[in-house]
């Protein structure tokens, strides 16, 4: 399931020849991915969304969990950049605490952008908001990628794709990011 849908997102990405795609990949590693995701189908999905990224785009992959790495700098994708990225995303684990979206998605929107590219996010996560132990905490991050994040991504152009990876996701805030940015 993971693989068709990063494919039908790599072709969404690519659909618009007049522009070619800035696609900034943000994969959850969070310790939840172990049950949500067991055999690691990340791995084998982002590498084929590396090799379908067209040449002369830009994309950049990130990982995170209480965190945000980036794992892939924002650049221009050639051969050398497949093979980086590719290599790299063998790197995927499920290791990290917490699920912090919020971060994830300003880190990523943060890095600059080329003019003439069309701008996309791509989320994989299995989880909800999570950023510690408070509810209240985690209700009130919710709120703020959904009031001040969300049109922040729309106004700077940016198409978030969403991918749940487990039922247990927050299905409402990722249909807001993907319907919120016309993805």
């Amino acid at each position: 399931v993971i693989l068709v849908a990063l494919s039908a997102v790599a072709q969404l990405c690519r659909a618009d020849e007049a522009q070619l795609p800035d696609v900034r990949v943000l994969i959850d590693v969070s310790g939840s991915m172990k049950e949500n995701d067991p055999q690691n189908l990340r791995v084998p999905a982002i590498e084929l969304l590396c090799r379908l990224m067209p040449q002369g785009s830009r994309a950049g992959l990130w990982f995170f969990a209480q965190g945000v790495s980036p794992v892939v700098k924002l650049s221009a994708v050639d051969a050398d950049w497949k093979q980086n990225a590719i290599r790299l995303s063998k790197t995927i684990h499920s290791q990290g605490l917490l699920t912090d979206i919020g971060a994830v998605l300003e880190k990523a929107a943060a890095e600059p952008s080329a003019p003439g590219f069309k701008k996309h996010i791509i989320l994989l996560t299995d989880g909800m908001v999570d950023v510690g132990p408070d509810a209240e905490k985690n209700q009130a991050q919710w709120r703020r990628i959904s009031t001040e994040l969300l049109p922040k991504l729309k106004a700077d152009g940016f198409h978030v794709h969403t991918i749940a990876l487990s039922q247990k996701a927050d299905k409402n805030l990722l249909e807001k990011l993907s319907l919120g940015t016309d993805a």
